[in-house]
């Protein structure tokens, strides 16, 4: 057996497979079928609907010859956050033989407003076609039952399987690469590339790219802005906003160093002391610090990749976060909005030692004990000195 077909049979048994209900195949059929194939037709999108990123109606007719990933998503989910970097190492990678199309089922009632689709565009700087499935047809036809959710058709038009939850990457990329080896052996694979308007052609450039916490050090005299996707902080003086100085730049990534060659991923909340500024590194998982005299930032917790598994603390640079998203310092602790593992956590700066504080990692509601607490994407945090106040975003509570 080859190897791409043992990475197949390995990549269905963690799938699964959608048909109609009463559809079989005999054992003949079966066999001739291979487990890059899809047994059943995609349905086709239905009319109606607007589509963003693309400038006009897609439809699977015209993908005939491409391996089609659908990422159902909702722009408010942290979970549908993370495949987004996934997607795009894998359009990168297969360019002219893969195309990934968002159908964009909405959580929330302001989640199906196309305007704020396309600001989740920008903010998220997606660049592939979006449909608003704003009436959950596409979410229905498929059988979709969570996010995110994606569905793989092959050249054919044809069904392969679903997979549901983070680790898009890992788990598509060696079926990608045998589907299109299976059906480019056919002669079935068209390389031609995808002709789509993006929604950021056009947009003026502005100062700020998507900002998204601001801090203001009353005491020090500072208004700090995390410039989220222009990767930097900005410290401006309070009394007339002029620029005092700029941590990182326009280019993404995890580096320590002098201000001006130190990098970030998405910045979102700060805490400050002094001259100490920390910031929640968001897509880097990771809290650096600034040391705003000095001029130079370094990395306190998060190794600069995602945490795969729960509740495992430890020696702060070598345990990985999960998508910090807003700091507060209280009584030589630093709080942490763990956004992507549904808790708060805390960095003990006296030790360096970093671990849960609220929240068991399941996403609901439950009020109970800390450590049997369940949250939802916690977000925001502020505090009187005595009692810790967060924002769960995913069920729009305090």
């Amino acid at each position: 057996m080859r190897k791409s077909t043992l990475i197949a049979a390995a990549f269905v048994v963690a799938t699964i497979m959608v048909q109609p209900v009463g559809c079989t195949l005999s054992g003949e059929e079966q066999g001739n079928v291979s487990q890059f194939e899809g047994r059943v037709n995609a349905p086709d999108f239905p009319g109606g609907l607007e589509w963003l990123n693309t400038g006009r109606r897609l439809s699977l007719d015209e993908l005939r010859g491409k391996v089609v990933m659908l990422d159902f998503w909702t722009y408010c989910c942290i979970n549908c956050m993370h495949v987004i970097p996934d997607l795009k190492k894998l359009e990168e990678k297969y360019a002219d033989e893969l195309v990934v199309i968002g159908v964009h089922s909405a959580k929330f009632s302001g989640e199906q407003e196309s305007g704020n689709i396309r600001q989740a565009i920008l903010r998220y700087e997606i660049e592939h076609p979006v449909v608003n499935d704003n009436r959950m047809e596409i979410w229905r036809s498929f059988g979709v039952r969570a996010w995110p959710t994606i569905v793989v058709i092959d050249p054919d038009g044809k069904v392969v399987g679903q997979r549901s939850g983070e680790g898009v990457f890992e788990a598509f990329d060696p079926f990608i690469a045998g589907m299109i080896e299976h059906f480019d052996s056919k002669g079935k694979i068209d390389r031609t590339r995808l002709e789509i308007e993006l929604e950021k052609e056009g947009v003026a450039e502005t100062v700020f790219n998507f900002p998204g916490k601001v801090l203001a050090d009353g005491e020090g005299g500072r208004l700090f802005v995390s410039d989220s996707n222009n990767n930097r902080i900005v410290v401006l003086k309070l009394e007339d906003y002029s620029v005092l100085d700029v941590i990182g730049g326009r280019e993404i990534g995890f580096e320590d160093g002098a201000f001006e060659t130190a990098l970030l991923n998405h910045p979102q909340g700060m805490a400050v002391e002094g001259d100490r500024l920390y910031i929640a590194d968001t897509e880097n998982h990771a809290v650096r610090l600034a040391d705003l005299k000095s001029r130079r930032l370094t990395t306190l917790a998060g190794t600069g990749s995602q945490a795969q598994a729960f509740n495992v603390g430890g020696a702060g640079k070598e345990t990985a976060l999960n998508s910090p998203w807003d700091l507060e310092l209280q009584r030589g602790a630093l709080f942490i909005a763990m956004a992507g593992s549904h808790q708060l956590w805390r960095l003990d700066l006296s030790s360096g030692e970093v671990e849960p504080h609220a929240g068991s990692g399941r996403e609901a509601r439950v009020d109970d004990a800390l450590s049997r607490a369940a949250l939802a994407q916690p977000s925001g945090l502020a505090s009187n000195g005595s009692v810790l106040y967060f924002a769960d975003s995913e069920i729009s509570s305090i």
